[in-house]
C-alpha cells in the first residue's frame, strides 16, 4: 500500500479492534487509537507508531509481547458484535520496530481502563508532538527541549515559538484515528517539519527581533572566554547548585524531618547518621526498586541495611517479614549470629547452607497454609549457595546445510552456523564496534559481525569474548544458548517406557486378580503376591547415573524463581562489589 485509508465508521456494535497472531494463537482486543507511519514503498506494512487499546489481560500482554519483538502479524481493523464475540474484520496490517515502544496504563471516560503502547518517536525526543489537553505550545516547547533539538524555551516563549512555528509551516497535524466518545477533540498529534540548525535559526530570529527575551538583561559575553566544562562549573558552580536545591527535594532531611521512633526500642542504640540513613532509604524504597549504599569500613553499613529492612516494613504496617540476606561464604555465620541480633534479638534467623535446606522450609511453610510472618525473619544464604547449580551443556550445533543445486554448483550452504532455538537466527561474532552519537545526541554503537564458524563455539560457557568469542546468549534476540543438564535415571525414553510397562503390568495384574478372588484369605494373599511383584520391578529400577562435572543440584536462586515468587518483602546484599558494585538492598 502506498497509503493507509481510514474509516472512521465506528458503532457499539462495530468497534475498532486490533488483532496479534501470537504463540501459534490469534487475540483480539479494542482499540481506541491507533496512529502509524505511512509505508515508503507500495509492497510494505505501516509501521505503528501510537495504539491505546483494551481487553483481557492475556490478549494485551500477548499485544505487548508481539510489538516488543518486532512483529509483523499485527493488523487493524472492525469488530462485528456476535452471539459470543466479535467477528473481527481487516482493513490492513501493520509491523513493528523491535525494543522501540513505551507501554503506561491510562483512565478514559466511563471509568475504563486502557493501555498506552507507544513508539519512542512520540515520547518527547523527536519530531512528533503527543496532546492530550489543549495547551498544544505546552507539548510543543517540552519536544524542543527534548534529545533531538536540545533548546532550552523558557514557559513565557512557548506561546510566541508556538505562533511562530505555525507561519513558517514547521508543524503539520497528523491524521490518525481515535474514540470520539472517548478523546475530545483537544487530543491532537503533530509534526515538526523543521531540522535542528532551523530550530535553532527560529529561536535566534526571534530573540534578535525582541519578540522573546530572557527575564534577566545579558549580553552573553561573559560566556565566550569558557572553553571547557571544567571552567564553567567552577564559575558558575553557586548558581548550579541553587537551581538543583529549587527542582530536587530529597526524600528525607535530616534538618527538618525526624528519624523513625521504632529505632529507638533498638538493643543497640543507632547512631544519629546511621538513623537518618535508614529512615531515608526506608522511605526512598516505596519510589524505586533499589538503593546503593557507599561507605567506609567500620560506618555501620550492616547495622544500616538490618535497620532499613525492619523500618521499610514497619512503614508498611507490617510486625513480621521475610528477608532474603546475600552475603560472600567467609560472612554467614557473622551475619545469622552476630549481626542481626544484635539491633533485632528476637529476630528469627535461617542459615541456609544448602538448597535443600530452603526448600524443605519453603515446603513445610506451604504446608501449612503460607501463614504470614508475625516476627523478623532472615535467610542468610551465601553466594556459592544461591549460584551452585547443575552443569550447562549447548543447546546448539553447527548447522552446515546445502541444497542439491548448492553442491552442484558449489556455492555457499544456506543455512551454515549455530542457530538460535528461539528467533532462528544464526549466532554471530563482534568483529569490530564503533560508537557514535544519533541526532537524539544518544550513543548508538554499530557492530560489524559476521556467521560464528565450525569449532569457535567450543565446551565451555562465555558471556564475553575471551580467546574465543562469547558463546552464552544469541546475538539477536539475546536468548540462552546453553541447556541445564543432570543425569537421569534413563539414557532414553525407550528405557524408560519398558519400565514403565513391567510396572503397569504389576499394577494391573494384581487388580486383575483381587476382583477375580472370593475369601478374606485369597484376597490377603493375592495382594501380598501383587505387592511382591511390583517390588521386584521397583528392584530393577536404575539408579541415577554418576557423570564427573554434573551433580544432580539446583541453585537456591533457580529454586527462588520458579517456586517462591513474592515470598521475600525486601533482599539485601552484602559486599556485592565481588559481584557487581558495593552494596545493594532491593524490594521484592
Amino acid at each position: 500500500m502506498s497509503k493507509v485509508e481510514w474509516s472512521f465508521n465506528e458503532t457499539d456494535e462495530q468497534p475498532k479492534m486490533m488483532e496479534v497472531y501470537h504463540e501459534k494463537a490469534w487475540y483480539d482486543v479494542f482499540c481506541y487509537g491507533l496512529m502509524v507511519q505511512e509505508p515508503e514503498k507500495s509492497y510494505q506494512d505501516a509501521t505503528l507508531l501510537l495504539a491505546i487499546v483494551a481487553g483481557n489481560d492475556s490478549a494485551i500482554q500477548s499485544l505487548k509481547a508481539s510489538i516488543d519483538l518486532g512483529s509483523k502479524g499485527l493488523y487493524f481493523g472492525q469488530g462485528e458484535k456476535g452471539l459470543t464475540a466479535y467477528e473481527f474484520k481487516r482493513e490492513f496490517s501493520l509491523t513493528s520496530e523491535r525494543g522501540k515502544y513505551n507501554n503506561f496504563g491510562i483512565s478514559l471516560q466511563s471509568n475504563r481502563k486502557a493501555v498506552i503502547i507507544a513508539h519512542d518517536k512520540l515520547m518527547g525526543n523527536d519530531e512528533y508532538v503527543m496532546c492530550f489537553d489543549e495547551d498544544v505550545s505546552e507539548e510543543v516547547r517540552k519536544v524542543l527541549g527534548g534529545g533531538k533539538y536540545g533548546l532550552h524555551i523558557l514557559p513565557e516563549w512557548k506561546e510566541v515559538v508556538y505562533d511562530e512555528l505555525l507561519k513558517r509551516n514547521y508543524i503539520e497535524p497528523v491524521e490518525f484515528y481515535y474514540d470520539p466518545s472517548l478523546f475530545n477533540e483537544s487530543f491532537t498529534i503533530l509534526r515538526l517539519n523543521l531540522s535542528e540548525e532551523e530550530a535553532d535559526e527560529l529561536i535566534s530570529t526571534l530573540i534578535k527581533q525582541k519578540k522573546i527575551a530572557f527575564p534577566h538583561v545579558g549580553s552573553g559575553t561573559s560566556l565566550e572566554g569558557v572553553d571547557d566544562l571544567t571552567t564553567y562549573m567552577q564559575t558558575y558552580v553557586n548558581a548550579l547548585v541553587e537551581k538543583v536545591s529549587m527542582q530536587v527535594k530529597p526524600t528525607h532531611d535530616p534538618m527538618e524531618h525526624s528519624t523513625m521512633s521504632v529505632f529507638n526500642d533498638y538493643k543497640r542504640k543507632l547512631f544519629p547518621v546511621q538513623s537518618h540513613v535508614s529512615t531515608g532509604i526506608a522511605k526512598r524504597l516505596f519510589n524505586q526498586k533499589s538503593v546503593i549504599i557507599q561507605g567506609e569500613m567500620s560506618t555501620g553499613k550492616t547495622t544500616i541495611m538490618t535497620a532499613i529492612a525492619d523500618g521499610y516494613n514497619k512503614l508498611k504496617g507490617k510486625t513480621g517479614f521475610f528477608s532474603c540476606v546475600l552475603v560472600p561464604p567467609s560472612l554467614t555465620k557473622k551475619w545469622a549470629e552476630e549481626e542481626i541480633h544484635a539491633i533485632l534479638p528476637d529476630a528469627e534467623v535461617h542459615l541456609i547452607r544448602h538448597t535443600k535446606q530452603l526448600i524443605d522450609y519453603h515446603v513445610a511453610w506451604t504446608n501449612q497454609g503460607r501463614p504470614k510472618p508475625t516476627k523478623p525473619t532472615f535467610f542468610v544464604i551465601s553466594f556459592t549457595t544461591m549460584r551452585g547449580d547443575c552443569a550447562y551443556e549447548p543447546a546448539v550445533h553447527f548447522q552446515k546445510i546445502k541444497t542439491k543445486k548448492q553442491v552442484l554448483g558449489q556455492r555457499q550452504p544456506y543455512r551454515y552456523g549455530y542457530y538460535c532455538p528461539t528467533c532462528g537466527s544464526a549466532h554471530q561474532v563482534v568483529s569490530s564496534e564503533t560508537t557514535r552519537l544519533n541526532e537524539q545526541g544518544e550513543e548508538v554503537t554499530d557492530r560489524d559481525t559476521r556467521t560464528m564458524d565450525a569449532g569457535e563455539f567450543g565446551t565451555t560457557r562465555r558471556i564475553r569474548n575471551s580467546k574465543k568469542p562469547a558463546n552464552a546468549f544469541c546475538s539477536e534476540c539475546g536468548d540462552n544458548l546453553w541447556t541445564k543438564l543432570v543425569p537421569t535415571r534413563f539414557s532414553s525414553f525407550k528405557e524408560w517406557s519398558q519400565y514403565e510397562k513391567k510396572l503397569s503390568y504389576a499394577i494391573n495384574d494384581g487388580k486383575g486378580r483381587v476382583e477375580d478372588v472370593q475369601s478374606t484369605q485369597q484376597l490377603q494373599n493375592v495382594k501380598a503376591q501383587g505387592e511382591k511383584l511390583k517390588d521386584a520391578v521397583r528392584a530393577t529400577l536404575p539408579d541415577f547415573k554418576k557423570m564427573v562435572g554434573k551433580p544432580r543440584k539446583v541453585a537456591a536462586i533457580e529454586y527462588m524463581r520458579r517456586r517462591m515468587k513474592n515470598f521475600f518483602d525486601l533482599t539485601i546484599v552484602d559486599e556485592v562489589h565481588e559481584c557487581v558494585t558495593r552494596y545493594l538492598i532491593s524490594v521484592a
